[in-house]
């Protein structure tokens, strides 16, 4: 399943990434959040850098996984 990955500390960086086992999940980064995908376009069209060539992969991720690489307050 393609998932949107961001990070918890960082507004503007993304990627999308295939994952097909919990596996894909461990090497990612080892402190993430894996829920249901409920960004949309409207929401990062505010992003800077959000490529508009990516909305359709937007909208095809099924996962949004956050990155906790830091301590957030």
């Amino acid at each position: 399943m393609l998932a949107i990955i961001t990070k918890a500390d960082d507004d503007y960086w993304y990627e999308f990434k295939e994952i097909k086992s919990i596996e894909d999940l461990f090497k990612i980064y080892f402190h993430v959040v894996v829920e249901e995908n409920d960004l949309d376009e409207r929401l990062v069209t505010h992003w800077e850098g959000f490529k508009k060539e990516d909305i359709p992969l937007l909208k095809e991720a099924k996962a949004h996984v956050t990155i906790y690489n830091t301590w957030i307050e």
